[in-house]
């Protein structure tokens, strides 16, 4: 039996006869009587809406390729229509010599109308309006888009792009190429520790009860989540197997992972910026808590390309969240880990389109996947995360991703957090009004020693009446504090960490003041601010103010005290030739990353031992020095090229660890201002576990009280020492 439709103009008309979300294969034969003899020419099998690319015709052929971008009608099921149409604009370039031919484009701008006007008509559809450019200045420039279709064929479109004061206008003939707006290519490599089914997730919208009553049935996985979204995920049907298998390789640490990314995103040829991704399926991280982290690394050392941000992510398989996973989930534990792994894969690869976390853009409310289910922020009170989730991104990030400028959101381009549509966080460089229940500070020793890195003291503490249970993961890396840096020319900058990482919360209950010890009530995090994914944030003499804001729920936003440091100028024209080694990428991610026997590294670590060296009597030294120490404490696996295994290539080395160490506790105790309490903790257990492992252990246990000690006359808190004191029971 025909489904009846009842048009009221042509444009119902055509809307009824193509929808791609019902079957109309018959129509009546009295509707079709209302209408010319030859509407069939006019019908449309699928959407207007997708990828058109085009070469320009008018006036220089040839000259320009126009990569555009329509969103006007249904391209999808589940996929809402943002009514945008953007364009990326690229320069064609020709070359001949004999027999071969060469032709190449590069890429110049990239621009969007917002909301465009759009006319249907029974064959085409009009498009018109002006056109935003993302950078740079422009005359008013506006579009007329015209798409046609007949015969059920859609395009090509011809588009007219004209400027204010300019009588010609460039004309561009568009081919559909997609009905997404982006095509990716992801590659998931897997260790053989965890190369169990599933790989891969696959989650029936309906297996767990905890959801939106009205959510549309369908089975999701990662190139489903992403085509709602607008974007063509492909995933390589091959995947290298990591033999991961040796006993004494238990955890991944970021400086392993690093390694790993580089040596796989080393084979790709080309240069970055490119639609192409890298997942590793690991077994467990360094941190137990950590359920699956995006890189964010710079690979100018040698490895990826031309410094590179955003290309890779890994899950860890191994996470309490995936303890009932399953390939066919039949309990509502088994589908709440199939849709909690579906859920970490599409956010971490959410990662690297460039997208914060929901509440970093001051929407702890918004039901996307870059929000987490425990911080979420029902101000509306109609339920959990789970219960109200559609399994989707939210607006702003479908627009971003679809429509935004091309540099913020291609993989290898603009560093993470650095742009993108309407993606900025709110204003955080404000100051509480009322009665906060928390309160949360910036501290640091103030003044820093040229190239010397900087760490700040990020410190919550419990002021109200009542125990509060805070999450205390305060490193920017967990996305629960977002840090600004305001540098001497005036600039503001929002720190970028290099790793980003989804993690269980390490929640804490912090006692009131009044019922409770000095100390119960506060958590205090030592933080490495000097590199991120923007580069070295401090790398000019002057002052410098610095604000965090802690998001601790979806409820709660708790901007800090402004905390103002200096960097000191450099002391000579030899010191200012050592910056130029110091202050790059390389060097950058080994400080990063406490040091890495990555041979990707090996320059930056020789300049950071020879900064160790050369400055030994300084601040900047002793820093340098601990890192150093760090990086020879545990032994290094990466993966060997022929076989594919996680391999030690470099031993632990106590004894030149402890050496290093003990040029930083030297320098300590002639300048006790070197290191703040928690470095100067760091450096202790350092040196302590270090002496544990060399079977020296009542030189560790002396460790601990010469540190205990220390810090006691500092004026550290009973409850910090006593914790302290536990450790040597386990030694």
């Amino acid at each position: 039996m025909s489904r009846k439709v009842k048009p009221t103009k042509n444009q119902d008309f055509q809307t009824a006869l193509t929808n791609p979300a019902a079957d109309y294969t018959l129509v009546p034969q009295k509707e079709l009587l209302k209408y010319p003899t030859d509407w069939w020419q006019c019908l449309r099998f699928g959407p207007v809406s997708g990828r058109y690319e085009g070469e320009m015709t008018a006036p220089d052929v040839g000259k320009y390729l126009l990569d555009l971008r329509v969103d006007i009608d249904v391209r999808h099921a589940n996929s809402p229509v943002m009514n945008r149409v953007s364009g990326d604009l690229y320069q064609m370039y020709n070359y001949t010599w004999g027999t071969y031919k060469y032709k190449w484009r590069v890429y110049k701008e990239s621009w969007i109308i917002d909301n465009p006007t759009v006319k249907w008509s029974n064959c085409s559809v009009k498009i018109t309006g002006n056109l935003r450019f993302w950078t740079g200045f422009h005359l008013i420039t506006s579009a007329e888009i015209v798409i046609p279709w007949s015969g059920g064929t859609i395009g090509p479109a011809t588009v007219k792009i004209s400027s204010i004061f300019s009588s010609a206008s460039s004309v561009y003939s568009c081919t559909k190429k997609s009905n997404a707006f982006r095509e990716v290519k992801l590659e998931v490599d897997i260790c053989s520790s965890v190369n169990t089914a599933p790989i891969l997730p696959e989650y029936d919208t309906d297996d767990h009860n905890n959801r939106p009553v009205d959510l549309p049935q369908r089975v999701l996985t990662i190139e489903e989540s992403y085509q709602e979204a607008g974007i063509d995920m492909t995933i390589n049907p091959s995947h290298s197997i990591i033999d991961d298998s040796d006993s004494q390789f238990t955890t991944w640490s970021p400086a392993e992972l690093h390694d790993a990314m580089e040596q796989y995103f080393s084979q790709y040829a080309g240069t970055w910026p490119k639609w192409h991704m890298w997942c590793l399926l690991a077994g467990t991280f360094q941190s137990s808590s950590v359920g699956g982290i995006m890189f964010d690394a710079a690979a100018a050392y040698g490895g990826a390309g031309d410094a590179p941000d955003r290309q890779g992510c890994a899950v860890f398989r191994n996470h309490s969240w995936f303890n009932s996973l399953v390939q066919n989930p039949s309990t509502q534990t088994q589908a709440a880990a199939m849709r909690k792994y579906l859920y970490t894969y599409v956010h971490e690869i959410g990662h690297a389109f460039n997208f914060l976390h929901s509440w970093d853009k001051s929407r702890p409310d918004a039901l996307s996947w870059m929000n987490y289910d425990w911080k979420y922020d029902n101000r509306n009170g109609s339920g959990t995360f789970w219960g109200n989730f559609r399994m989707r991104f939210d607006d702003e990030e479908l627009i971003h991703m679809r429509h935004g400028n091309r540099a913020s959101v291609i993989m290898g381009a603009d560093p993470w957090a650095s742009g993108g549509h309407m993606e900025e966080p709110g204003n955080a460089m404000s100051n509480i009004i009322g009665d906060a229940p928390v309160e949360f500070s910036v501290k640091s020793k103030g003044y820093y020693q040229f190239m010397e890195p900087v760490s700040i003291e990020l410190r919550v503490k419990n002021i109200s009446e009542l125990p509060l249970n805070l999450d205390t993961q305060l490193h920017p890396e967990f996305g629960g504090v977002v840090i600004y840096i305001q540098r001497p020319d005036g600039k503001i900058l929002q720190y970028a960490p290099v790793l980003c990482k989804i993690a269980t919360p390490e929640l804490k209950v912090l006692q009131p003041l009044a019922v409770s010890l000095e100390g119960n009530d506060r958590h205090s995090q030592n933080v490495f601010l000097s590199f991120g994914s923007d580069g070295f944030y401090f790398n000019e003499p002057g002052e410098y103010a610095i604000r965090a804001v802690y998001q601790g729920d979806g409820s709660m936003l708790i901007p800090s005290n402004l905390h103002r440091i200096t960097i000191g100028r450099p002391f000579s024209r030899e010191e200012e030739k050592t910056a130029q080694d110091f202050f790059n990428n390389s060097t950058g991610m080994a400080l990063y990353l406490n040091g890495s026997a990555s041979p990707f590294l090996k320059s930056a670590m020789d300049t950071l031992e020879e900064v160790a060296n050369k400055y030994e009597k300084s601040p900047l030294g002793a820093q340098v020095s601990l890192v150093l120490a760090k990086n020879l404490s545990a032994p290094f696996y990466r993966i060997d090229e022929k076989t594919k295994k996680m391999v030690k290539t470099s031993d632990a080395k106590p004894a030149e660890a402890l050496s290093f160490t003990e040029k930083s506790l030297n320098y300590q105790k002639s300048e006790s201002s070197t290191f703040q309490n928690i470095e100067y903790h760091d450096l202790r257990k350092v040196r302590t576990d270090l002496l544990v492992s060399m079977g020296k252990t009542a030189e560790a246990k002396n460790e601990v009280k010469e540190l205990v000690s220390d810090l006691k006359k500092r004026g550290v808190n009973q409850p910090v020492l006593d914790t302290i004191k536990a450790y040597t029971k386990g030694l």
